[in-house]
């Protein structure tokens, strides 16, 4: 009988097993380093909890990291009103590559905890320079929402929530408005964002939360395939018990795990049976759910366990296993494929995309470059698709339905080519490789206004020809 726990109330009780390595990962800082005062607003969930969950499960992880990495690297334009020239500061921010850096930790944190920030950075000007990210792990907002504090053992900075409109000096020591500032005391803005959650206005919930117990057991059966499949001990049940016990002087942890085994005596009297998950709630209303694998084909039974997980971690992440390179193959594999992750690209990274986006452009564009004239906007992810996408470009080019400027400015992203909407030759236009001028008037130079002079000219000694 194999135990997996990762309830606190029974941790010191219950037998030891594979996730408890997963309980120490979550203690790497112990809970004086999270003591923050009592003017903070709490998470409701254990962020350090959150944390270990991605490293529990590879699959879990593997997921929030590459739809992040989709949405920040796919691409990025500054799209502008027409004659308007980029600001020379804005284009260097948006094309420093540590920028993407930062934007993709805040989107990697956003998608784990449902809450980042991103500290600005000023020179002694205090022109804007750049951004950094701050982990979510170490941050917690004050009641008043007007700043964030960050604490580290004993180590404890107060920013100041971005806000142009608010003027006031924050102590980044002390945590106060206008006392004590100086250079070196003046705090920092911070960037907060969260998703929308009933439990919270501040920090928001995960979207992954409703499928936890799948993410533990995609590590548990990692685990007990290691452990057991050596000795082809191969599990008839899997066992789940969700909620923490309401200890009492005459029942605690030592009695339920007693009660546990007794219960379960006739299934787990040989080693391998039995695989039991007790998953961490909230609640002290304890449930325990049976999960008969069944006692013919055992083995491809519970990988056919593991596949359903696998399933439901995607399923909540919505990013398809092609995108992995997990696909199944069948006789319409590469259409079905090209049909996944063309919705994965407009949903799940497109979505990422978009907030991102919107965030820095009525944040750092709007305020600190103070221009309404210009806007950040992601490049559609597209994988597998660019060279078919190139290549229809091109025949857009050809037929002059895109502009040379268009067409540069839109796919010479990865060979960092830009084209100015100033210059004389943006919009020019092509037909079958010819310029389109050529097309229309023969290989003669096309002067219009002196074609036009002459047309009226023609015009006018027909109107009078006694002149």
């Amino acid at each position: 009988m194999v135990i997996i726990v990762t309830s606190e109330t029974l941790q010191d009780d219950i037998i030891k097993s594979v996730l408890n390595e997963y309980e120490i990962k979550s203690q790497e800082l112990s809970p004086e380093d999270f003591d923050y005062t009592g003017e903070i607003l709490e998470p409701p969930y254990d962020l350090s909890k959150l944390k270990a969950l991605r490293e529990s499960s590879g699959l879990h992880d593997i997921c929030i990291k590459t739809k992040c990495e989709d949405a920040i690297y796919s691409g990025k334009k500054i799209i502008s009103k027409e004659g308007t020239d980029i600001p020379p500061a804005l284009e260097e921010f948006l094309d420093n590559f540590l920028t993407d850096e930062e934007c993709e930790s805040f989107l990697n944190d956003l998608e784990t905890y449902a809450f980042a920030g991103l500290e600005i950075l000023r020179d002694e000007q205090l022109e804007f320079k750049g951004i950094n990210h701050i982990p979510s792990l170490y941050l917690r907002m004050c009641e008043d929402k007007d700043k964030v504090v960050q604490k580290i053992g004993t180590h404890t900075i107060y920013f100041k929530v971005y806000d142009p409109k608010k003027k006031d000096n924050l102590n980044k020591l002390t945590g106060q408005w206008n006392e004590g500032i100086t250079e070196e005391t003046s705090a920092n803005e911070l960037l907060w964002f969260n998703s929308k959650s009933d439990q919270s206005k501040v920090y928001g919930e995960p979207d992954y939360l409703s499928e936890v117990d799948a993410i533990l057991t995609d590590n548990a059966i990692v685990e007990y395939q290691l452990g057991h499949f050596r000795s082809k001990g191969v599990p008839n049940y899997v066992i789940t018990i969700t909620g923490n016990i309401e200890e009492t002087e005459d029942y605690g942890a030592e009695e339920f795990e007693d009660d546990l085994k007794k219960e379960f005596s006739e299934i787990t009297n040989e080693p391998g049976t039995a695989l039991v998950l007790c998953i961490p709630s909230n609640e002290n209303n304890v449930q325990v759910n049976v999960h008969k694998i069944g006692e013919e084909m055992k083995e491809g039974s519970f990988l056919e366990l593991a596949e359903s997980n696998a399933d439901r971690i995607y399923r909540i992440h919505k990013v398809p296993r092609e995108r992995l390179g997990q696909g199944k193959a069948s006789g319409i594999a590469s259409n079905r494929t090209e049909m996944l992750l063309k919705t994965y690209s407009k949903s799940t990274v497109g979505k990422l995309q978009k907030r991102m986006a919107s965030y820095i452009n009525n944040t750092i564009i709007k305020y600190e470059f103070e221009t309404k004239d210009h806007k950040l906007q992601y490049l559609p992810a597209n994988f597998d698709e660019e060279d078919a996408l190139l290549d229809r470009g091109i025949k857009l080019l050809q037929n002059a339905a895109m502009t040379l400027g268009e067409f540069i400015n839109r796919f010479g992203e990865q060979f960092e080519l830009h084209m100015d909407e100033t210059d004389e030759y943006f919009n020019a236009r092509f037909m079958n490789n010819q310029a389109l001028d050529t097309v229309l008037y023969g290989d003669d130079e096309a002067n219009t206004e002196e074609q036009l002079q002459d047309m009226v000219n023609q015009l006018y000694n027909e109107m009078n020809p006694s002149e």
